[in-house]
């Protein structure tokens, strides 16, 4: 289903602009028209369609190598867009579930959707996810698809501003993500201790929730340490090393929530994997590992 769900708006644009192109070629050939601005229209798709024919190709190629079928262009598309509508339902009980659900992780990364930018964003739990379009980076989209179902989640993040702005139950950042940032300040300066000491609190605190996996631990003892260390003057360092400091107490709040509730992750990294292939830079096109710059497409749900 999700292979389908993939290629659905792809063979869908390469028919739509594929047709766009015949209609206009008629029209070359009847006297008055304009015939530069239409050959300049035919050239700007031209990049599109030859990309489009090739996964169409890819396609077809595939289903009569692996399953010895032959099929045509309008049937491989009908395909798509039947397991499209058979899938509404599942997406709609999937959604409805995660209102639901207390601890739910949230991650954005943008995308390009028929050729502009937009936002793919995925919320995700222990056992279900939704990936979804946005045209925005901004809690709106968030707040348009869940409502009031927010005020009841705790949502797990790599602190962006975005869901620091809605009205969650709470907050959780993800570690691994702040162990990363201050792992990289520690490659910029090493003869300093500060982002060491930081390193190794994080570090005790998921070993603590790994020795401890279904206690409540209280966060004072751990709390006090961290906030030592953001009292800290950094100026003779980098300006690095107080941009991060800032970060932190901005989110001091919310870096130690899952010691206190053993259902909220440390981290976020089941939604990162899950996002990863969705990512700009890393993005493939639909043509089985060839790579284009303006050239990818993805589909999710509206």
């Amino acid at each position: 289903m999700r292979f389908y769900l993939c290629i659905s708006r792809n063979i869908r644009t390469f028919i739509s602009v594929k047709q766009q192109v015949i209609d206009i070629n008629g029209a070359l050939r009847r006297p008055g028209d304009k015939i530069e601005s239409m050959q300049k229209f035919i050239d700007s798709q031209h990049t599109e369609i030859c990309a489009l024919n090739r996964t169409v190709e890819r396609l077809l190629s595939l289903f009569s190598t692996m399953f010895n079928v032959s099929i045509s262009q309008g049937t491989l598309a009908n395909i798509v867009v039947d397991m499209m509508k058979e899938s509404e339902p599942a997406i709609e009980l999937i959604e409805h579930l995660l209102k639901e659900y207390q601890v739910v992780g949230f991650d954005e990364s943008g995308c390009y959707t028929n050729g502009k930018l937009n936002w793919s964003w995925i919320a995700r739990t222990s056992y279900l996810t939704l990936v979804f379009r946005g045209t925005k980076r901004e809690s709106k989209v968030l707040e348009d698809r869940f409502g009031e179902s927010l005020k009841n989640m705790v949502a797990v993040t790599n602190r962006p501003s975005t869901c620091f702005a809605i009205d969650f139950l709470d907050n959780q950042v993800c570690l691994a993500h702040l162990l990363c940032n201050l792992e990289y300040q520690n490659d910029i300066d090493k003869s300093q201790t500060w982002t060491k000491e930081a390193q190794d609190l994080l570090g005790e605190a998921i070993h603590e929730r790994y020795q401890r996996p279904a206690e409540v631990i209280p966060t004072k003892s751990w709390l006090s340490p961290l906030d030592e260390l953001l009292k800290q003057n950094l100026d003779h360092l980098r300006k690095e090393f107080n941009e991060l400091k800032r970060g932190l107490i901005k989110c001091r709040d919310y870096i130690f929530n899952f010691l206190e509730n053993p259902a909220i992750p440390p981290d976020n990294n089941a939604s990162e994997r899950r996002i990863r292939k969705l990512k700009v830079k890393n993005i493939r096109v639909l043509s089985f590992g060839s790579r284009g710059r303006n050239l990818s497409r993805t589909t999710f749900h509206h």
